[in-house]
């Protein structure tokens, strides 16, 4: 232990007595570290915050399809009361019926998109109903001409977000219909803003499916595409569950005509395609940390060149080759530990400002702080190898006479 401790001692010594190439020399590992940190964090507060945005964005649903050109079977209403009855605590099922056309109000005529649905359809966005009420199954089953919209669209539409009650006149495909506004959403979130940023205006209607069926000649028990709402912990298995229910119904086993996607399965997609972007960029930050390295090496060297007589003296006075290996590798590993630490502190600040700017939360993990300040030792350690190993090895007559 007293050995250990000179060794530290020497090193610390040498590492002061040669302030100003010591600084340059940790600039290097200084800059690698920060990007470490900087690179990590921001790819953790990145990851955060798509992956919130999303579930902000959409409700957690999987899509059960039937490839028509594969099968003539079609889903029913019968499927859907099945798999109710095989999932009493998901949210809901709902076919997924689109159409696009003109919706009419107070201010004037607008494109829109109608979706037609169940009374589960309300789970398809995380923003849920502040005015009013989303329609119920009663309605559905009856096929009342009633809708919900977007708190944005009653205010583009009626220039009051006070529309509940209000009738709008939706025309599709040559043929129009009034239906009364029964429950109106919260406003979308930034990430909604951002995607319909530079696209035409549309109006977001949600409608009973038959109704709208019914008002403009769609299948109102003949669907090609289901939707299953359920809670995120669930969702996979629920999907599964219901996918064996609809091979069986519709006598499918073994074919490729019914497939199913969740919204589960495109988180971790996207988590995947996230850490790949993370993974390229921490290489990156690594390759700057080894460039630091080679710099730390090429200073040990000097520093061997420049004691050459003192290794020939502590040589001849019996210290061994381990010893004089071990001070050099001391001296390489704390100069790269100083170089970690301020790269640690520089990397917080660096993370905390860009973060804050971009608005991602600032997410440093122990792990990631704690591995910094270990990856820098090693590359200490790693570089100064060499450096310590030509010392070690010199002879002492060779190195008095120099």
């Amino acid at each position: 232990m007293g050995k250990v401790s000179e060794y530290l001692k020497s090193a610390i010594k040498q590492i002061i007595g040669n302030g100003y190439r010591t600084l340059m020399t940790m600039l290097g590992i200084v800059i690698g570290i920060a990007a470490v940190i900087a690179v990590v964090s921001l790819g953790n507060g990145m990851s955060s915050y798509v992956k919130n945005s999303l579930n902000d964005l959409a409700g957690n649903y999987g899509m059960l399809n039937i490839n028509t050109a594969k099968t003539s079977e079609r889903f029913t209403r019968d499927d859907m009361l099945a798999i109710e009855e095989a999932l009493p605590d998901a949210k809901g099922v709902s076919p997924n019926l689109y159409a696009y056309g003109k919706v009419k109000g107070r201010k004037g005529t607008f494109s829109a998109s109608v979706n037609g649905g169940t009374e589960a359809l309300r789970y398809s966005l995380s923003n849920d109903i502040v005015k009013g009420q989303y329609f119920t199954r009663s309605q559905v089953d009856s096929g009342q001409r009633v809708c919900v919209m977007l708190l944005d669209d009653a205010k583009t539409i009626f220039g009051t977000e006070d529309a509940v009650g209000f009738e709008i006149e939706l025309t599709i495909w040559g043929k129009t219909a009034n239906y009364t506004i029964v429950g109106l959403r919260d406003h979308m979130n930034d990430m909604y803003q951002f995607i319909m940023e530079g696209q035409d205006y549309s109006a977001q209607i949600e409608v009973p499916y038959t109704a709208l069926a019914a008002d403009f000649d769609l299948e109102s028990d003949n669907f090609t595409q289901l939707i299953l709402f359920d809670s995120q912990d669930t969702l996979s298995k629920s999907v599964d569950t219901a996918k064996d229910i609809l091979i069986n119904a519709h006598g499918l086993r073994g074919s490729s005509a019914l497939t199913a996607q969740s919204m589960a399965d495109f988180s971790d997609q996207l988590n995947q395609i996230l850490g790949y972007a993370r993974s390229f960029l921490l290489l990156v930050s690594v390759i700057s940390l080894i460039v630091g390295g080679i710099g730390v090496m090429n200073i040990m060297l000097v520093s061997v060149t420049e004691r050459t007589r003192e290794i020939g003296i502590r040589k001849s006075i019996g210290a061994s080759t381990g010893a004089i290996m071990t001070q050099f590798l001391a001296e390489a590993a704390i100069l790269t530990l100083l170089g970690g630490i301020v790269g640690i502190i520089l990397g917080i600040v660096m993370a905390t400002v860009i973060c804050s700017a971009i608005g991602f939360d600032v997410i440093i993990t122990p792990t990631s702080v704690i591995g910094a300040a270990i990856f820098s030792v090693l590359i200490g350690l790693f570089f100064g190898i060499y450096p310590a190993r030509k010392a070690a090895k010199m002879k002492p007559i060779d190195a008095l006479r120099l």
